[in-house]
């Protein structure tokens, strides 16, 4: 049953299965008026017993929700201020919609964008994320938070606490999405999910998981996939039994550890994750996605490699992103400290294995030659302050290129629905290393995310004060547009299929789309060699089996 949208001079109102909401109303970056519904629960407040449980969908309310103001972030331990922010109540969902006039049975419904966001799968939220570029377009922006940390992640890898909660968190916005935003003016049968960094790798997992069967249409996953090797975490069990002792709890039985995890304080919990980053920040991911013992509530209980290449995942329009400085996330913090220099220098083989990831996957006494080969072929005999584009290029091949890049080939391989990839190198008018305060003196680049600020406004990359940023910003929210619409993408933009085993893409320069240029690479990101080094990432179950054998 379609919803009603209803609207006077002061207030919008929607009105969907929970009950009557109120929004308000806001203006494009071109004065159009728009109507915005904020803070909406889509789950019962995941707290008390319901911690480290799955999310339950929220209950219906009486007289009408306030939608008026964003939620609190998901409680974290930010990056950005190595500090625990944010509240366990956090899991609700924004919705901001062009439709400012009735919603009625006749009424033609638009597409829909839901955004995920990024951070690690460790902070982060959807509040900054803003409609005023996006909704000039007749396009409805959902953004929503989901569990980060250990509060969504940890698992004991058996039926008491599996694991990959704030995954589920997204299942039910999706779920939620669905059922309700023909009450905005959205097409429930037209939702394309994209998202930025774990956001772009959860929008790649729900690809790839059977709860997210039907909810969604298209997918846009921008700097993160899948196989990147910080999404899947390594040893969970083992990592949860010594969060435990640090508050502790009880360390063998999964049940009693559970027990005594709920009556700790959420940020004691929280502010723990700096003991499993050794440096910095680093892993940043220590708590995220484990393959689950199947059953009907596992969101994923094969290896990603093996869903894909036993074609089990969906076979849907695929977008995948990368710009051209990704390492600068992490690597910015490093480049920006000069204390931070000289120890990743002197330090090499003692933190590569951390600021990279493969601490728990390279094979047994092989950490030294693995960081000394990775040294090599980067950066020669040159130290890193000598090398810092090349040292960006090792952190952003490792973390983001190879395996972003592995994953839409694979896709484009085995599934028929179009696979598209574009390059994003344009230096706007902000850049990547300010979010970290970090001046364009010290490394001037396109770094990790800068797209997204370019179709959905960010207040952590504000473009909309520079024209030449902004005509390319209406430019790209065309071309995500049209593949939404499943229109013929411009500028002779083949599809991944068409180059492969090559991997063929878009390259956006400029603001000038003559700039705009179709590159054809055959080893773009390096990605040969990283399989050389032969981590146990990735492995197909058939070479696993070869292997032990």
């Amino acid at each position: 049953l379609l919803g009603l949208f209803s609207w006077t001079s002061s207030q919008p109102t929607a009105h969907i299965g929970q009950g009557t909401l109120n929004g308000l109303y806001l203006k494009t970056a071109n004065n159009r008026p728009i109507a915005a519904f904020l803070g909406i629960p889509y789950a019962k407040p995941p707290v008390g017993k319901h911690r480290f449980k799955e999310s339950i969908s929220a209950t219906p309310w009486m007289g009408v929700y306030n939608a008026t103001s964003l939620p609190d972030d998901c409680l974290q331990y930010s990056h950005l201020k190595y500090a625990v922010q944010g509240s366990e109540d956090c899991l609700y969902i924004n919705v901001y919609t062009p439709k400012v006039s009735p919603v009625t049975l006749g009424t033609s419904l638009l597409d829909v964008i839901v955004y995920i966001h990024g951070g690690a799968f460790m902070f982060h939220s959807g509040s900054p994320y803003r409609p005023e570029f996006l909704l000039d377009k007749d396009v409805i922006l959902v953004t929503f938070n989901y569990r980060l940390g250990a509060l969504g992640f940890l698992s004991t890898e058996d039926d008491i606490l599996p694991g990959n909660n704030g995954l589920k968190d997204q299942v039910l916005a999706l779920k939620w999405v669905k059922n309700n935003i023909a009450a905005f003016g959205g097409n429930p049968n037209s939702i394309t999910i994209s998202g930025v960094s774990a956001g772009g790798a959860s929008v790649h997992y729900h690809m790839l998981s059977p709860l997210s069967h039907g909810l969604f249409n298209k997918a846009i996953a921008l700097g993160g996939s899948a196989l990147c090797p910080w999404t899947q975490v390594e040893n969970a069990r083992e990592k949860t039994m010594e969060l435990a002792g640090y508050l502790g709890c009880p360390t063998n039985e999964s049940l009693l550890v559970l027990k005594c995890l709920r009556d700790r304080p959420a940020s004691r919990i929280v502010g723990a994750a700096k003991f499993f980053m050794p440096w910095l920040y680093n892993p940043f991911s220590p708590f995220s996605i484990v393959i689950e013992p199947p059953g009907p509530s596992a969101f994923i209980s094969e290896t990603p490699i093996d869903i894909i290449l036993q074609k089990k995942a969906k076979d849907l329009p695929l977008l995948t992103t990368v710009n051209l400085d990704e390492g600068l996330y992490p690597g910015v913090e490093i480049l920006g400290n000069p204390q931070n220099i000289q120890d990743i220098d002197t330090k090499w083989n003692e933190y590569l294995p951390f600021l990279l990831d493969y601490n728990y996957t390279a094979p047994a006494g092989q950490h030294d030659l693995i960081s000394n080969k990775i040294r090599e072929f980067y950066l020669g005999s040159a130290h890193v302050i000598d090398a810092k584009e090349k040292f960006i290029k090792m952190i952003g091949d490792r973390l983001f290129y190879a395996d972003v890049i592995k994953a839409t080939k694979l896709h484009a391989e085995h599934y028929t629905s179009p696979v598209y990839s574009y390059l994003f190198s344009h230096k706007g008018s902000k850049r990547f290393g300010n979010v970290f305060g970090v001046s364009n003196e010290i490394y001037d680049g396109v770094g990790h995310g800068t797209d997204i600020a370019f179709v959905i406004r960010t207040t952590y990359l504000p473009i909309q004060d520079d024209p030449y940023d902004m005509a390319l910003s209406r430019r790209l929210i065309d071309y995500w547009l049209t593949f939404i619409k499943g229109a013929p993408m411009p500028k002779g933009w083949p599809t991944v299929q068409q180059n492969l085993p090559n991997f063929g893409f878009l390259e956006i320069q400029n603001a000038n789309e003559v700039n705009d240029v179709v590159k054809i690479e055959s080893d773009y990101g390096n990605e040969q060699f990283w399989d050389s080094l032969k981590l146990n990432e990735n492995i197909p179950i058939n070479s696993r089996h070869k292997t032990e054998l």
